[in-house]
């Protein structure tokens, strides 16, 4: 791992600690980069990072396409609303570098909350 991939983990591991931290009710966080890999992961429920990394890159790439066909811009989050909790998705661009940060959470919060947490991720990351 060179020096600025060890920085750029080492951040993303910061920023999901954060996160964690910051977000009531986020039960994991994952930091990955856009195509695919497993930078961080913080949080007490049990994930598989790098097959969520994996799975959700797809789910960004999905979103990407989506926003070019419909002229809407770049897309910032993404948001899988299910039955006992989200799974809401930041794209964010760090050193050059496309990242997602995935944040799980329960129900109880609010999505304002969370994506409001995220953007203060980003900006977290683009100041380390």
């Amino acid at each position: 791992m060179s020096y600025s991939e060890h920085h750029l983990a080492r951040h993303a591991r910061l920023v999901a600690d954060a996160l964690l931290t910051d977000v009531d009710g986020a039960s994991a966080i994952v930091v990955a980069t856009a195509d695919g890999f497993h930078l961080a992961q913080s949080g007490p429920r049990s994930v598989d990072p790098a097959r969520l990394a994996a799975i959700v890159s797809s789910l960004a790439a999905l979103g990407d396409a989506a926003s070019r066909e419909t002229g809407i811009g770049t897309p910032r989050c993404l948001v899988v609303d299910c039955s006992d909790g989200r799974l809401v998705v930041r794209c964010v661009e760090v050193q050059g570098e496309a990242l997602i940060v995935v944040l799980l959470t329960d129900r109880s919060i609010l999505l304002g909350l969370a994506l409001n947490s995220l953007a203060k991720a980003e900006q977290l990351m683009n100041a380390a």
